[in-house]
């Protein structure tokens, strides 16, 4: 049972299109552990978390969680100071539920695409890509 617990794991990839950084904060997991990119076995609070920036004009960051992982993120304009979008996620273990991610609170002053993931099973990689939005 505890290995396809711990196959149940997530990375959401962030594009940062935008001409300035975004921010990641109000990290929170209601179930799950998040764990470095590089390295499963390094567990992350949700404060190394909330501490990470992707870098304007293309940049790319990863948020990693497994073990059944639900939790949510705000994306936040590093300039402007304004949050652009909550990300929220759930990476089922239980047969027969789907996964999820979804944007609540999106701003209309930025774009953010949700790229495609597998809706069973392991969730795998999910890009997410943030926009200017077009006048």
């Amino acid at each position: 049972m505890a290995s396809a617990l711990s196959q149940k794991s997530l990375q959401i990839q962030i594009q940062d299109d935008l001409k300035y950084d975004v921010r990641i904060e109000n990290a929170e997991l209601e179930s799950g552990k998040f764990y470095n990119e590089d390295d499963r076995n390094d567990i992350l609070t949700s404060e190394d978390v909330d501490d990470m920036v992707i870098r304007h004009n293309g940049g790319i960051r990863s948020v990693c969680s497994t073990d059944g992982s639900q939790g949510s993120i705000d994306l936040v304009d590093d300039v402007r100071d304004a949050t652009i979008c909550n990300l929220t996620w759930k990476a089922s273990t239980e047969s027969g539920e789907r996964n999820e991610i979804k944007k609540l609170n999106q701003d209309t002053r930025y774009m953010v695409d949700i790229g495609s993931w597998n809706e069973s099973g392991t969730m795998e990689s999910v890009l997410v890509t943030i926009k200017e939005q077009d006048d």
